[in-house]
């Protein structure tokens, strides 16, 4: 595990959109993991009981680098402690290729990661730098 003092801290996450209700956070700086977490549970304390809000965040590192997810918050997500650093984690070990869901083949993994490759030449290696260096808030 990374020295939290050498990783590159975050700068600011932002909402640029949401269908939720709760907008209280749309489109301002959020500065702390916490904060944008603690909006997350606003929005999913309000979403559809049945379904989910789909909600755009864009998380950006002191040194520039930025990261730009989709998340869709159910109002089961209040039950997860930290869903936003949780969600980008899991799809930096995606696109890394250091995870893999369980129904998916080491084959079809494998198929995937050439592809996004082939679709964004160093991706892999992005995620990878991410993971290792950068401040990703919640638990690892």
């Amino acid at each position: 595990m990374q020295n939290p003092a050498s990783l590159v801290p975050l700068k600011n996450i932002f909402l640029p959109w949401t269908e939720s209700s709760a907008q209280s956070a749309l489109n301002r700086p959020l500065s702390t993991w916490a904060e944008a977490e603690g909006a997350i549970h606003s929005m999913a304390a309000v979403a559809p009981e049945r379904g989910y809000d789909k909600t755009r965040f864009r998380v950006e590192w002191a040194d520039g680098e930025s990261y730009e997810v989709r998340l869709d918050i159910a109002r089961v997500v209040v039950q997860i402690p930290c869903p936003l650093a949780g969600h980008v984690r899991r799809a930096l070990e995606f696109k890394s290729g250091r995870w893999r869901p369980a129904n998916m083949t080491e084959e079809r993994q494998r198929e995937y990661l050439a592809e996004n490759e082939r679709l964004h030449p160093g991706g892999a290696a992005w995620a990878a730098k991410i993971l290792d260096g950068y401040e990703l808030g919640g638990s690892s």
